[in-house]
């Protein structure tokens, strides 16, 4: 009993995390080793519980993403592509040494954050060059094969990748990341369904906590100026990064 409320409550915060800056894989992780979980079911479990949990940051973000839905709709299929190459590396790996590499990515993502987009004199996003343009759409690309495979900090990375690609507020392309971050999940989670070991017995309250946590999320986010949860997610990412880099390699 004591461990089913301990999978809720945490649960229940990884959603909020993962509501404002997608943290749920990053959160839940250590949690499911914790309970004797191996590392791979661990991964594959707290996909498809994300499947559903995740859904409720895009019921939470619908007032972000109309008016925005192609765009949201073009992220979310080139993510999802990437994230089934990503389920398919994972279904065929025997470990999670992918994981030393996490620290890396979150570093590159708090950079992306934190450093502004060049604007005109008339304050408008400076144009990108089609060079440019290709690149953060291979970004978003990779982050989405990345979170097929292991997704503890992806939603950093894609965060910091739309905030290049998306010129609007944050509130807006993270929206566009819980999005796309539903649809590769739910993707994800039928392959790992009927081609990974699923720790069931742990689901269906992780979906709960996801689920509600996920739905506070973005209602935080409007509440909060752009330029300050930009800062406070960047130098998160930071400190993350250092602390991940010393796990992995101290």
């Amino acid at each position: 009993m004591l461990s089913i409320i301990y999978i809720i409550f945490m649960s229940l915060l990884a959603g909020i995390l993962s509501g404002i800056v997608g943290m749920a894989s990053l959160t839940l992780y250590p949690v499911l080793l914790s309970l004797g979980i191996p590392p791979i079911t661990a991964n594959a479990t707290i996909t498809v519980a994300n499947s559903i949990g995740g859904f409720g940051s895009v019921v939470s973000s619908i007032k972000e993403l109309n008016g925005h839905w192609k765009q949201a709709i073009q992220i979310a299929l080139i993510s999802t592509a990437g994230g089934v190459c990503g389920a398919l590396i994972l279904i065929h790996s025997s470990n999670a040494s992918f994981q030393k590499f996490v620290p890396i990515f979150i570093l590159m993502a708090g950079i992306m954050i934190l450093v502004p987009n060049k604007k005109t004199k008339t304050n408008e996003p400076k144009p990108k060059s089609k060079f440019v343009s290709t690149i953060s759409w291979v970004g978003v690309l990779g982050v989405g094969m990345y979170s097929g495979y292991f997704g503890a900090g992806a939603g950093l990375l894609m965060i910091g990748v739309l905030s290049k690609v998306v010129h609007e507020r944050y509130a807006v392309y993270n929206a566009f990341r819980n999005f796309a971050a539903a649809i590769n999940n739910a993707t994800a989670a039928v392959m790992f369904i009927f081609m990974l070991s699923i720790d069931w017995a742990v689901v269906l309250p992780l979906m709960f906590g996801l689920f509600v946590g996920n739905y506070i999320g973005p209602i935080i986010v409007r509440f909060i100026p752009s330029k300050v949860i930009k800062l406070v997610v960047g130098c998160f990412a930071l400190i993350l990064s250092a602390y991940l880099a010393y796990q992995a390699y101290f």
